[in-house]
């Protein structure tokens, strides 16, 4: 009987050896766990976003299809005769990623994104599509047209008109951007502050 009262006290011992450990080993993966969602819980961008930002390359946000008439005189020895011409071109207004700094994003106080960003811009300027041109005044003297100074200058002036119309897009493709920028930053719980340099 003492050998039966011996062994039931040992096996008593060990099973509260056991819970002991068992308690210490739980109490031990909880504060890890705890840690780990800790972690876990901390969102920042990532550079894997940041760097897919950076390789868009051209952000075209705005494209604008415009049709521009210009005009020139071919002065004839006997009259002249006065040529106008119509060009279409289509533009494309946004931001050069390429041109970001290695510090295009910082973060303040934890919570605000700072996203300094180039100027938007027309991204390319061979938008003149001059296989479409329309002649709509004159005789279509095609010597004088096809004259390089002559080409060249009715092109010049048709672009720069293009411009300085599609430049008045450039208030829409920033407003674009700052909402796309904020949106991405935002869907990681900052709030985003847009500076153009």
């Amino acid at each position: 009987m003492k050998l039966i009262n011996k062994i039931y006290v040992i096996a008593i011992a060990v099973i509260c050896i056991v819970v002991v450990v068992v308690v210490v080993k739980a109490c031990n993966f909880a504060k890890t766990e705890h840690v780990v969602s800790q972690t876990v819980a901390e969102t920042k961008p990532t550079p894997v976003n940041l760097d897919s930002l950076k390789r868009i390359g051209q952000w075209s946000v705005v494209t604008v299809e415009l049709e521009q008439s210009v005009d020139t005189v071919d002065k004839g020895f006997f009259h002249d005769t006065a040529i106008e011409l119509l060009y279409h071109g289509t533009l494309h207004y946004g931001v050069d990623m390429m041109k970001v700094k290695n510090d295009w994003v910082r973060v303040v106080d934890d919570s605000v994104a700072v996203v300094t960003l180039p100027e938007v811009q027309l991204l390319d300027d061979r938008f003149l599509d001059e296989r479409n041109v329309k002649v709509i005044l004159g005789d279509g003297d095609e010597k004088f047209i096809n004259r390089p100074e002559v080409k060249e200058a009715l092109v010049r002036k048709a672009k720069a008109e293009m411009v300085r119309q599609g430049d008045t897009h450039k208030p829409e493709a920033k407003r674009k951007i700052e909402d796309e920028i904020t949106r991405l930053f935002s869907s990681h719980g900052f709030t985003v502050r847009v500076e153009w340099r």
